[in-house]
């Protein structure tokens, strides 16, 4: 048998009722297209193992592979073992409730040569277009948190369908089993610096069947927290990826404190060892530490060397500014307005202070490109 150029992994929970219809529509393009059709039997409970097995009986059918995963745990493992069953040199997954149409998949396959792409470079993903606006805000806020979770920039992570080579699969390392899988693949993509293809797709009506995530509105937000665990689990695994929101704050608690011992050391060795006025060495140590707090978060922290660092000092200068004053009001109004003691307030002002020059550092004045 002719080993196949693409395979094509759809992954089945409880799909019976799609199942026929899936084969039928992908049926048209064999043989003229050299393809294998890995229907991923993802744990169901419905009747989709006895459909399975009367469809690949079917002499019509020699394209269609079924690989069976006994207990679902996840629409990512399911994606996952259909993957590393496939047989050919690029590879591509997409839903099986035929809300993005199968033919997809082919239209991904045939941009490799229109494009004159080389798949192991490339991460070619359906954007799904005539969402509806509640989709689309989900959508798009999900993302926005990827963004600043990961420092990556990716859009419509979970279009449908996904091609590309098992160059990307082999850089997998314990990718999630739910439904950030898509997130992490696209991740991977974007470290490995491949280039992501998007092309247009339809997202229809489901025709059979309900969706997995969302069977109510606790399924819905238990998925969404879920999912936003996974990205967190994400960013451990990779900390020391570039942009990574763990790595770059916590780079950040390090530099200040560096910050806060050269401005008391500074402070010190002015006041006691040559005698300069207390005011003046204050003043002093404050700008000592302000100057190390900024090169080292350019340099460090954020990674920032390449943006214009007049402009850099003026914004990072200028988020201290309101770091400070958020420092003080935030004491004042623990202090005074709530009545706790002065210590408990300063505390309270510190973690205020810090999320602000952190936040501020990271989107304003050190910002990144994605």
């Amino acid at each position: 048998m002719t080993e196949p150029e693409l395979s094509v992994v759809l992954p089945c929970y409880n799909e019976g009722p799609n199942i026929s219809l899936i084969i039928e529509r992908v049926r048209k393009f064999w043989p003229q297209e050299n393809f294998e059709l890995i229907l991923v039997n993802n744990g169901s409970t419905d009747e989709s193992a006895e459909i399975l097995a009367a469809e690949t009986s079917r002499p019509e059918n020699g394209f269609v592979r079924v690989v069976t995963v006994e207990r679902n745990i996840g629409y990512g493992h399911g994606i996952l073992t259909g993957l590393k069953a496939a047989r050919a040199p690029v590879l591509a997954y997409s839903h099986a409730d035929i809300q993005t149409p199968p033919e997809d998949v082919f239209k991904a396959f045939h941009l490799l040569a229109e494009r004159r792409l080389d798949v192991d470079q490339t991460l070619i993903k359906g954007k799904r277009m005539n969402r509806p606006k509640d989709a689309l805000v989900l959508t798009n806020g999900l993302a926005k948190i990827v963004e600043i979770v990961l420092g990556q920039q990716m859009d419509d992570i979970n279009g449908q369908p996904k091609l590309f080579s098992h160059h990307l699969l082999a850089q997998l390392r314990r990718p999630p089993t739910g439904f950030a899988f898509d997130t992490y693949l696209m991740y991977v993509a974007r470290l490995q610096g491949m280039a992501l293809v998007d092309f247009p797709v339809d997202f229809g009506v489901r025709l059979h069947g309900q969706s997995k995530w969302a069977t109510s509105i606790l399924s819905r937000y238990k998925t969404i927290w879920r999912y936003l665990v996974s990205v967190g689990q994400i960013a451990m695994a990779h900390y020391d990826a570039p942009g990574n929101l763990l790595r770059q704050f916590t780079r950040f608690i390090a530099t200040g404190i560096l910050t806060n011992v050269v401005n008391y050391a500074t402070f010190w060795a002015l006041l006691r060892l040559l005698g300069v006025h207390y005011v003046i060495s204050s003043v002093t140590g404050f700008l000592a530490g302000f100057v190390v707090g900024f090169w080292v978060n350019r340099q460090w922290t954020f990674e920032a060397a390449a943006g214009k660092r007049g402009r850099q000092l003026a914004r990072f200068f200028i988020v201290n500014a309101i770091s400070l004053a958020a420092n003080v009001a935030t004491i004042r109004f623990f202090t005074e307005v709530v009545r706790l003691i002065p210590e408990i307030s300063q505390l309270i002002a510190i973690a205020v202070s810090t999320l602000i020059n952190f936040t501020g550092s990271k989107f304003w004045a050190f910002r990144r490109a994605s």
